[in-house]
């Protein structure tokens, strides 16, 4: 028994109150506290949920215990946790809030049905297809009743796809389709619909893909219908079981989707994918004809799987419906058993390594390798120790103390090492390749905005001779000057690669950059000698980075 009603039944033992009196004030505050709307995961202080609900809203004020209540998640785009390098307070979404969030609800005694657009992931390669199978984990184990398929969900191979969805055991497949088919649409792998009976209501459910979306998928072992003519067959179904409401996961434009509602108008919930960044705040009604009964309502959920749109339905003729828009932010803490999924993902991607990922590194623009921070400081003395006091000279070390650690993930990786791409993923030849051959690229340095500097600091150390002109245009390649508008914005540009707005949301160049400001007067010209004025010897090939 909880302390409070503990204490409570103390003290009417030890009033004038009778024993019935106090039996019905006890019944009445755990009832109180069983309906008591959901705003916050477990162990989650006062503090936080206040300090998130002036940031972000208060959820489900003044709710009742509905009879049923629908979530609705889609278009996580591959975002399996919030990266947490800006703190993971300053970052919405991820499974390990939306399990919270979930249990929350079903601690409060409210009957969950969780349903998922699809769009678990953005990209195609190993790493994906593992994280798709992580997911796919992680919301079976959520007790997901329904989740659609997204068009990248659909380019990994068929393979990977029908292990990831199929059903274990007794337990059948939360994946449903009308219009996609895995080996075929006889082959059933996914239902065409589903029925779930929850709270004394029966509530179908069916997912298409859009057409326009279909169209543009080239995986020969998966056959995908047109989405009006397969959902003719899945609506015709949903209408004989007799369902008290019915839900369409749409993945199509908002467009298509209304043109798809116009023909089978019986969906009264009806997903969406595209639309903005985040849900409206509030359900957008759809226009209904006169010989069509009750509202409809179409739903965008976002992306990056940052809120859940929740639907309250109620046994109630004033109010029958209640809707809130639920941002997963901190107020929801973190599930251990989706840390525990999240590390294992990490696990695999460790065994795996970057060859095993598929990671084969691209020539850099300039043709050039890397040399690491370190070789920079013998010239540039005042610039490398600001370097080294800044949170960018122990990027890796962020990665190695995330619980758990993510310095094997590719995608954190590229931001928080030398010599990868940020925004693919993907290492340039030369560049970090792991702590073991390559520790002097660790962390976020110098090159990563100046350029490759190898052939610089062999010529600036005799390793190579170079006439002047070739010595200034490598010194010139490498400068990045915030004094000129072009400069400035080059510089910006650079930052933006990795202090986006997924990563750190706060960015601003003008606040940041005096936390690293490292400018340095230009150098006076350096005396040539005669052979740096001849020009160079054979050695100079290793000037273009090719060895």
């Amino acid at each position: 028994m909880p302390k409070h009603l503990r204490f409570r039944l103390s003290f009417f033992r030890t009033s004038s109150c009778t024993a019935a009196s106090a039996l019905l004030l006890l019944a009445a505050a755990a009832q109180a506290a069983v309906a008591a709307p959901p705003d916050r995961g477990p162990d989650v202080t006062d503090a936080v949920v206040n300090t998130f609900s002036q940031r972000n809203g208060t959820v489900f004020q003044g709710w009742p215990t509905p009879q049923a209540m629908i979530v609705l998640t889609g278009e996580l785009d591959g975002y399996i946790e919030p990266c947490g390098c800006t703190g993971k307070e300053n970052q919405k979404g991820g499974l390990s809030r939306r399990q919270n969030f979930l249990r929350a609800m079903a601690a409060s005694g409210w009957p969950v049905l969780a349903v998922d657009l699809g769009g678990q992931v953005r990209r195609f390669g190993r790493q994906s297809e593992v994280k798709f199978q992580s997911i796919a984990d992680g919301l079976r184990a959520m007790g997901y009743s329904a989740i659609g398929f997204g068009p990248d969900d659909l380019r990994l191979p068929a393979e990977e796809l029908v292990a990831a969805v199929a059903a274990v055991g007794a337990q059948p497949t939360p994946f449903v389709s009308a219009n996609v088919g895995l080996l075929g649409v006889d082959a059933n792998i996914t239902p065409r619909f589903r029925v779930v009976e929850m709270g004394g209501l029966r509530i179908g459910i069916t997912s298409v893909l859009g057409d326009k979306e279909a169209s543009q998928i080239r995986n020969d072992s998966i056959e995908i219908l047109p989405a009006a003519k397969a959902l003719a067959s899945a609506a015709a179904e949903l209408q004989k079981a007799g369902c008290s409401h019915q839900i369409l996961l749409s993945w199509a434009t908002p467009e298509e989707t209304k043109m798809l509602v116009k023909l089978y108008p019986q969906f009264d919930f009806v997903v969406t994918a595209g639309g903005a960044d985040e849900p409206p705040a509030h359900l957008v009604s759809m226009p209904r004809t006169e010989s069509q009964k009750g509202k409809a309502f179409l739903i965008e959920l976002g992306h990056k799987g940052m809120f859940a749109v929740a639907i309250g339905l109620f046994n109630d003729k004033a109010t029958p419906l209640r809707s809130q828009r639920v941002p997963l932010d901190a107020r929801w803490g973190e599930s251990n058993d989706m840390i525990r999924l999240l590390a294992a993902y990490q696990n695999q991607l460790e065994s795996l390594g970057l060859t095993g990922l598929g990671l084969v590194p691209i020539r850099h623009p300039t043709g050039r390798r890397f040399a690491g921070s370190a070789v920079c400081a013998d010239c540039h003395k005042k610039a490398y120790e600001v370097w080294a006091e800044s949170p960018h000279s122990k990027a890796l070390t962020t990665l190695e103390e995330q619980s758990p650690r993510r310095d094997s993930d590719p995608e954190c990786l590229s931001c928080h090492v030398v010599g990868w791409v940020p925004q693919r993923y993907e290492p340039f030849e030369g560049g970090y390749a792991g702590m073991a051959t390559t520790p002097h690229l660790a962390h976020q340095g110098c090159e990563n905005c100046h350029g490759p500097a190898a052939a610089h600091g062999a010529v600036e150390r005799g390793d190579v001779r170079a006439s002047v002109i070739e010595r200034d245009r490598l010194r010139q390649e490498l400068v990045l000057s915030i004094d000129t508008p072009s400069g400035k914005q080059r510089a910006m540009n650079n930052c933006l690669e990795c202090h986006d707005l997924d990563n750190s949301p706060a960015f601003d160049f003008e606040t940041y950059w005096p936390q690293i400001e490292h400018s340095e007067p230009k150098p006076a010209p350096k005396q040539s000698t005669p052979l740096e004025t001849a020009g160079g010897t054979a050695r100079d090939t290793a000037i273009d980075g090719s060895k």
